[in-house]
């Protein structure tokens, strides 16, 4: 706890503090207080801003000087490249070939260099990794790096003192960083706050490795929660068994549907990975209230987009 509130004074000025607003429509679906942390109004469009800057911040200056590289879907690779840039430092960012268009665009925007890999996040990952060890560059893990889960933790944070009475928090899971900085938070400064992790089908990697009591990789199918697909590892598998209360594993055709219904009625932009615990939540994982809802980021393709509101499941 004391590393997230370090975080926190790390990170003022720096990172938005976003809203936490309630949402009349989730409310009434569920028969509870519901509100929404809008991490979609953070900048680079993503949470995954707070763990990267707080990481790179806490480097030395002679780690920085070898340059960062890093592994991403998307929006770590983003968080990186802006906190390189604000802090000095030239990043290498590999992503999967198969990312959306819009996330690796960004990447370049924010300065950092894209290399692309086939396949998924971890040949993306392995790549990173090698080259660290080739070049000496300074590697950024995108979720388990201690740095990373206390910047990730500032969300919660933000809503224990936005909503001091919250009971139910609802969080994405992909590699873990955020359920686990958010349940550090919770653990610290709630009287029991349930904390639950939502993943898809296709993206269920914590889940399967938490049923199992060590770690499993799954097989990956399409997803549009790409920025939760890749395996968890040892350090973030060993958090999430002591702060994450449940695992909600839904359908994708259940986020395209949280995706749709956010946009129509709160009139929100959340990529599948962040609508995956608006799913979860529809699904059963609301528990007692007042219940806060991560919605993790906002970078979706716009034919995607198109897509989803259009109402192809």
């Amino acid at each position: 706890m004391p590393d997230v509130l370090a975080a926190a004074r790390r990170l003022r000025g720096v990172v938005h503090r976003t809203p936490l607003e309630r949402s009349p429509w989730l409310s009434a679906e569920t028969g509870t207080d519901v509100w929404l942390k809008l991490e979609t109004q953070q900048r680079t469009g993503s949470f995954k801003v707070r763990g990267a800057y707080n990481a790179i911040a806490t480097l030395s200056a002679e780690a920085r000087a070898r340059g960062l590289v890093t592994a991403s879907a998307g929006n770590h690779g983003q968080g990186v490249a802006l906190a390189a840039s604000l802090l000095g430092a030239s990043a290498l960012v590999f992503v999967p070939a198969e990312a959306p268009d819009a996330k690796k665009r960004r990447i370049a925007r924010w300065g950092a260099e894209l290399r692309e890999i086939e396949g998924g996040y971890d040949e993306a990952h392995h790549a990173a990794e090698a080259h660290a060890r080739r070049s000496g560059a300074t590697f950024v893990h995108a979720f388990s790096d201690p740095a990373v889960v206390a910047g990730q933790g500032t969300v919660g944070l933000e809503i224990l003192e936005d909503l001091p009475g919250v009971r139910t928090l609802v969080v994405p899971i992909g590699g873990g960083g955020l359920v686990g900085g958010v349940g550090i938070v919770a653990r610290a400064l709630g009287r029991g706050i349930r904390v639950a992790g939502a993943q898809t089908d296709e993206t269920r990697a914590m889940h399967a490795s938490l049923e199992a009591g060590r770690l499993v990789s799954v097989p990956y199918g399409p997803t549009v929660c790409e920025g939760l697909s890749g395996d968890v590892d040892e350090r973030s598998l060993a958090l999430a068994s002591r702060v994450v209360d449940e695992v909600v594993v839904v359908s994708e055709a259940a986020v395209r549907r949280a995706m749709r219904r956010l946009y129509e009625e709160e009139g929100i932009v959340a990529e599948g990975s962040a609508a995956v615990a608006v799913a979860a939540l529809l699904d059963g994982a609301a528990g007692p209230g007042p219940v806060a809802v991560v919605l993790t980021g906002s970078n979706v393709d716009g034919a995607r987009l198109a897509s989803v509101l259009g109402g192809a499941d």
